[in-house]
C-alpha cells in the first residue's frame, strides 16, 4: 500500500523507563521509572521471539525478502511461541511449542485471541523433519490449561496445503487464509487452485473452519493472496488483500534494464533501496518513480522488447464471517509510485472506536521494525480520501512521539516498532516489541543522537515494552537481547464489545430465512445521474405524468443464486477420456458438456424478483445465507445491459460482479451502482454516500404528479420504501412469478398489469420440488438445465396459429427429412430450412447435443457498408469480404467493414440473441441488433404466437444466466463407457 502522507505526530517527548542492554546502563531517553503498577495487568499474554534474519539482497521484482506478508508461505524456522500468566517484569515465561513438537526448529507466526480471552489461534510448522506437521497449519492454546492441538487433526488434510493468518469470529469460528483453496477440491488429482502467475505460488486464500475441524469452507476467490484478517466488534473481518498492477513500459533502453542487480541503482527503483541512499526522513516528501526507474525495476514482457514494471498493491478490506459483502474497505489501488510505496501495514487490528490499529514498516528494511499508526477508517477512505469533506484528523496518525524512519540504511531517533497489541482494558496502553536506536564505536554501544550516521549503526535489540500514549510513557516488560525479533505479541483479554455479525435488520414481516436489500437508485452511478442526458434526469423518470412505465426499459431486478462448479466434477470432466480424450483423436471439449457454449465458470438459480420503482429504487427479498448475484431486466425478462441503442445511457447495468450474503433478517442498504475502474472504495456500509436519488419532497408527502395515496414517511425517502410504508408489504416476488402491477400513475392504470408464472408452462417447470410452484419459499429456487426444461419447449405439440389451428411442434419442422422429428396428432412435419432442433446426440460427433449446438452456432455472417447498410457475407475467409476483420456476436458500436457471425441465440444473453426472439415477440430493445434482411419477414411471420409469455421468459432466463447445459451439477450424467 503505497504511503504519501506525512503523519500527524504529537509534538511531546517520551519518558523511557528501563534498560536497554547491559552495556547500555546509564544511557535513558528522560527519566528511569521504576513503577511496575504502570505495567500490570492480570491477563496472559504471548509473543513470538526469533533472531531476525539476514534480508539479504533483493535484485528481482519477483525476490520476497524473509517476514515478508506477501510471502505468507516462507518458512523462517527458529522462532519460539513464549506465554506468560501476566503482563508484569516478575512474570515467568515458558516455550509452548518446543515440547509440542518434540524439538526445535519449526517456526510460528500470526496469533489471534478468542473473544471471551480463554484462547489463542496461530500458525506454526513443524520442523523441517516432522512428517506429521509438514505444512503450515492452524493451532489452538487454551491459557488456562496449556493445552496445544491441531484444529485439523488428520495429517493428510491438514497437510494438504499452506494454513496461515488465523483469526477468531465473534461467532466463535476460525477464519484463515490457506493455499488449499478448499473448493477446487483435491489438488493432488488435478491442480484447478487460482495462482499468483509471478511467484508460481498457489493464491492463500481466506477460509472458515469450526474449532473441532469440521465446516470446512471456503469463503474468498481470486488470483490474489487475502491475509492477515482480524475481526471487528460489528463481527464483519477486515483483512489485507495483496494483488499486483502492471504496466507495460514503452521506452526503456539497454542501458535501463542491462545491471540486474537493480536495487542498488543511484538513479532510483530497487524498491526503496535506491536514490543513493538518499531516503526522506520518516515519510516526506518521498520520491516519485520516472520512467527511468519503472525500467530499471522492469520484467520482459510477453512480446521481444517489452518490459513490464509490477507494482504491488496491499489494500484492507471486509467480509462477513460466512463470506458475504466482501468490499474494499480502506486504501488506494492506483497511488502514484515511489519510494513510499513499499511501507506497508502489518496485521491491521481493530479498535473499540472501529479504526484500526497496525504496524508500519518497509518491507526491504533490514531492521524489520517500523512504527505503531491508527488507520482512521471511520473518516477516509484512503490517504487523502476523506469519507466527507467535514471529515477530521489524518487518515494514517502515528501513535508514538518522535521521527520513527521507515527506509534501510536510516538513524531513526525513536527506534522501531516490530509488533503491537492494545491491553483492553479501556487505559489505552499498547503492549509493543521497540528496538532503540543504537550506535557502535570502538566497541562501545550507545543511543543514536542527532549527529548520528548510518556509519556506525548498531544491530538493534528488541524486547517488549508497555507504551502509553496518553502519558508518553514507555516501560519495559520483556528485556531486550541482541538480535531478538518479537514478531507477534498478543494479550489474553476478554472483548466485552465483540457481538457476531447481524448486520442491520429489517422490520417487515418475511419469511423465514429471507433477508433484503434496498437499492436507492439504478439510474445512480457513484453519485451521478445516469438519466440526466437522454431522459431528463430522476425528477423526470419517476414522474408518472412525463414517464410512462413502458417508457423504462429497466422495469425489474432479477435475483440469481450463484454457485461454483464442484471442483469433483470439474476434475472428472476434465480427465473423462470421452469428452477429453487428450490423445489427438477428437478435440477436447474441456468443459463444454457442463457449461456449454459460456465459458464462466460459474452456475446460477433464479431466486426472485422485484419491481424497480420509477425513481430506479428497489426493494428485493433474497434467501437468507445464500450466495447471489443480481441484474436489471426488462418486462420479458431480458438483461438491459445489452441494449444497443445509441441514446441508451445504462450499459453499466450488467450483472452485478461481486456475490453478496446476508444474513437472516438482514438489510443491505446501497446507493447505486458503481464504476468498478473506481479507485474508491465504494461498497462500504457504514458510511453515507452521496446520492443522485433526491427522494421524497418531505416527511408525509406524495411524490411529484404520483399516485397521492402512497406518501413517503421521511424527507428523501425512495418510491420503494414509500411503497412499501403505504403498502404495508413488499412487492416483490420469488422466482416462479414475474409480476407488474402500476400503483404510481395518477390514477393507477390497471391495464398495464401483468403476471408472467412457471405454471403457465406445459413443458417441465425448472424446481426440483413441485410443491414450489404452489407455496415458494426461500427453499425453492428455479435452476434450468437445457435437455430438461429447454429441449422439451422444442418438442412441445402445439396449436399453430398462422396454420388453422393444427398440432405442431417446433422440432416436427426443424429435423432432419429422414426422422420427421416429433408426431404430432394431425400435424405435418418436414425440414424447415437447415435449423435442426433434436435433442439426440449430433450426427457429427455424439459428445454434442444437436440441437443445443445448432442454436449457438454461427451460419452466417453480416457486415455494415460504409453507408450503414448490413449485407450478408457468404464466405467472410474471400478475400476483401470483410476488409475490418471477423468478429464474434454482434457489438454495440460496430465498424464498417467486420464481419459479424449471425446465430439464432448468444450466450451473451437474451438481448443479443434477437434473431431468435424476434420471431415470437415484439420487444422493441433488442432491435439494434435485428440486421436480418428483407427475406426474413416471411419466417418470422410464420413463427408468430408459437411459443408463450412463460416459455419466451424461462430462454431469456436460460440466455442471460449464460445458456448453460446445466445449471444443476448433480443432473450431469456421464456418458456410458
Amino acid at each position: 500500500m503505497s504511503i504519501m502522507k506525512t503523519f500527524q505526530r504529537k509534538a511531546s517527548s517520551l519518558v523511557l523507563a528501563g534498560l536497554v542492554a547491559v552495556s547500555l546502563s546509564g544511557c535513558f531517553e528522560g527519566k528511569l521509572s521504576s513503577n511496575d503498577q504502570a505495567i500490570l495487568a492480570d491477563q496472559p499474554f504471548a509473543y513470538v521471539v526469533r533472531d531476525y534474519p539476514d534480508m539479504g539482497k533483493v535484485s528481482s521484482a519477483n525476490e520476497r525478502p524473509p517476514l515478508d506478508p506477501r510471502a505468507p508461505y516462507a518458512f523462517e524456522p527458529g522462532a519460539k511461541l513464549m506465554v506468560r500468566d501476566r503482563i508484569a517484569l516478575s512474570s515467568g515465561e515458558r516455550d509452548v511449542l518446543t515440547r509440542y513438537f518434540g524439538s526445535s526448529g519449526y517456526d510460528v507466526k500470526d496469533l489471534d485471541v478468542s473473544p471471551d480471552g480463554e484462547r489463542m489461534v496461530f500458525a506454526a510448522r513443524g520442523p523441517a523433519d516432522n512428517a506429521a506437521h509438514s505444512s503450515w497449519n492452524i493451532y489452538e492454546y487454551t491459557f488456562a490449561t496449556g493445552e496445544v492441538r491441531r484444529i485439523l487433526k488428520d495429517n493428510e488434510l491438514a497437510n494438504l496445503g499452506h494454513d496461515t493468518n488465523p483469526a477468531y469470529t465473534n461467532e466463535g469460528t476460525i477464519i484463515f487464509s490457506s493455499s488449499r483453496q478448499h473448493a477446487r477440491g483435491d489438488w493432488r488429482l488435478l491442480d484447478l487452485r487460482e495462482y499468483l502467475v509471478d511467484f508460481e505460488e498457489p493464491a492463500s486464500l481466506l477460509h472458515s473452519v469450526k474449532p473441532d475441524g469440521s465446516d470446512l469452507t471456503q469463503i474468498t476467490f481470486g488470483e490474489f493472496h487475502d491475509i492477515e484478517p482480524s475481526t471487528m466488534n460489528d463481527g464483519q473481518i477486515v483483512f489485507i488483500r495483496f494483488g499486483r498492477l502492471y504496466e507495460t513500459l514503452e521506452d526503456c533502453t539497454t542501458a535501463d534494464i542491462d545491471d540486474p542487480d537493480f536495487n542498488q541503482q543511484t538513479n532510483g527503483g530497487g524498491y526503496g533501496q535506491g536514490n543513493g541512499g538518499k531516503f526522506p526522513s520518516g515519510l516526506e516528501e518521498p520520491k516519485e518513480w520516472t520512467e527511468e526507474d519503472k525500467c530499471t525495476a522492469s520484467l520482459e514482457g510477453d512480446t521481444e522488447g517489452e518490459r513490464v514494471f509490477v507494482e504491488d498493491v496491499l489494500s484492507l478490506y471486509r467480509i462477513t464471517p460466512s463470506g458475504g459483502n466482501v468490499h474494499r474497505y480502506f486504501g488506494s489501488l492506483s497511488e502514484a509510485f515511489s519510494d513510499a510505496s513499499f511501507i506497508h501495514y502489518m496485521d491491521p487490528i481493530p479498535l473499540d472506536d472501529g479504526n484500526l490499529l497496525t504496524i508500519m514498516r518497509h518491507v526491504y528494511n533490514p531492521i524489520y521494525g517500523g512504527d505503531v499508526v491508527t488507520i482512521n477508517s471511520q473518516n477516509f477512505f484512503a490517504v487523502d480520501v476523506p469519507i466527507s469533506d467535514d471529515a477530521i484528523g489524518e487518515a494514517e496518525e502515528s501513535m508514538t512521539p518522535g521521527l520513527v524512519n521507515f527506509y534501510p540504511n536510516q538513524v531513526s531517533p525513536s527506534g522501531w516498532y516490530s509488533s503491537v497489541a492494545p491491553y483492553g482494558d479501556g487505559s489505552g496502553r499498547l503492549l509493543a516489541g521497540w528496538s532503540q536506536c543504537l550506535t557502535e564505536s570502538e566497541g562501545i554501544t550507545g543511543v543514536c543522537e542527532g549527529s548520528s550516521t548510518i556509519d556506525n549503526l548498531s544491530a538493534p535489540q528488541y524486547g517488549i515494552w508497555m507504551l502509553d500514549p496518553s502519558q508518553n510513557t514507555r516501560l519495559p516488560v520483556v528485556r531486550s537481547a541482541k538480535r531478538s525479533l518479537f514478531t507477534d505479541v498478543v494479550i489474553a483479554d476478554k472483548n466485552e464489545l465483540a457481538r457476531p455479525y447481524t448486520g442491520d435488520q429489517h422490520n417487515l414481516n418475511l419469511e423465514d430465512n429471507t433477508a433484503l436489500f434496498h437499492i436507492r437508485s439504478i439510474y445512480d452511478l457513484d453519485g451521478a445521474d445516469m438519466a440526466a442526458q437522454f431522459d431528463g434526469g430522476i425528477e423526470t423518470r419517476r414522474d408518472p405524468s412525463l414517464t410512462r412505465p413502458d417508457d423504462r426499459s429497466e422495469r425489474f431486478i432479477r435475483v440469481l443464486g450463484k454457485r461454483e462448479i464442484p471442483a469433483e466434477l470439474e476434475q472428472a470432466i476434465l480427465t473423462d477420456v470421452t469428452y477429453n480424450p487428450n490423445d489427438s483423436t477428437r478435440k477436447n471439449l474441456y468443459l463444454w458438456p457442463l457449461l456449454g457454449s459460456d465459458n464462466k465458470k460459474s452456475l446460477y438459480d433464479v431466486l426472485s424478483y422485484a419491481t424497480v420503482e420509477p425513481d430506479g429504487s428497489a426493494m428485493v427479498k433474497v434467501p437468507a445465507d445464500t450466495s447471489f448475484t443480481f441484474e436489471v431486466v426488462n418486462k420479458y425478462g431480458k438483461r438491459v445491459d445489452l441494449i444497443a441503442e445509441a441514446d441508451y445511457n445504462y450499459s453499466y447495468l450488467m450483472q452485478h460482479p461481486q456475490s453478496l450474503l446476508l444474513e437472516n433478517g438482514q438489510v443491505l442498504k446501497c446507493y447505486g451502482c458503481h464504476d468498478p475502474e473506481l479507485d474508491t472504495p465504494h461498497a462500504r456500509t457504514d458510511v453515507e454516500l452521496a446520492s443522485a436519488n433526491p427522494g421524497a419532497p418531505g416527511d408525509a408527502m406524495p411524490f411529484p404528479n404520483a399516485n397521492p395515496t402512497i406518501l413517503a414517511a421521511n424527507w428523501k425517502d425512495t418510491m420503494a420504501e414509500a411503497l412499501v410504508n403505504s403498502l404495508g408489504k413488499l412487492t416483490t416476488t420469488w422466482a416462479d412469478t414475474l409480476r407488474y402491477e402500476d400503483y404510481w400513475s395518477n390514477p393507477p392504470d390497471d391495464s398495464l398489469a401483468f403476471e408472467n408464472t412457471y405454471a403457465q408452462l406445459d413443458t417441465p417447470a425448472p424446481v426440483t420440488d413441485s410443491s414450489c410452484l404452489t407455496n415458494w419459499t426461500p427453499n425453492c429456487k428455479s435452476t434450468i438445465n437445457y435437455l430438461e426444461h429447454i429441449q422439451p419447449i422444442w418438442d412441445e405439440c402445439r396449436v399453430n396459429p398462422n396454420e388453422g389451428g393444427a398440432l405442431t411442434s417446433c422440432t416436427n419442422c426443424h429435423s432432419k427429412a429422414e426422422t420427421g422429428g416429433k408426431s404430432c396428432p394431425g400435424g405435418d412435419s418436414g425440414p424447415g430450412g437447415d435449423l435442426v432442433l433434436g435433442g439426440g446426440s449430433a450426427s457429427w460427433d455424439e459428445r454434442f447435443i444437436e440441437s443445443y449446438v445448432e442454436l449457438f452456432e454461427a451460419d452466417y455472417y453480416m457486415r455494415k457498408t460504409e453507408t450503414g447498410e448490413w449485407v450478408e457475407v457468404e464466405d467472410p475467409d474471400a478475400e476483401g469480404a470483410c476488409p475490418g476483420g471477423l468478429q464474434g456476436d454482434l457489438t454495440i458500436l460496430p465498424d464498417p467493414g467486420v464481419c459479424f457471425s449471425r446465430r439464432l441465440m448468444s450466450a451473451r444473453g437474451a438481448i443479443a440473441s434477437a434473431r431468435f426472439f424476434s420471431l415470437f415477440d415484439k420487444d422493441p430493445d433488442d432491435d439494434a441488433y435485428e440486421i436480418e434482411t428483407i427475406e426474413t419477414e416471411t419466417i418470422k411471420q410464420s413463427h408468430t404466437g408459437m411459443l408463450t409469455d412463460a416459455e419466451l421468459r424461462l430462454i431469456a432466463e436460460w440466455l442471460d444466466s449464460g445458456g448453460h447445459i446445466y445449471n444443476d451439477p448433480e443432473k450431469f450424467e456421464f456418458p456410458n463407457p
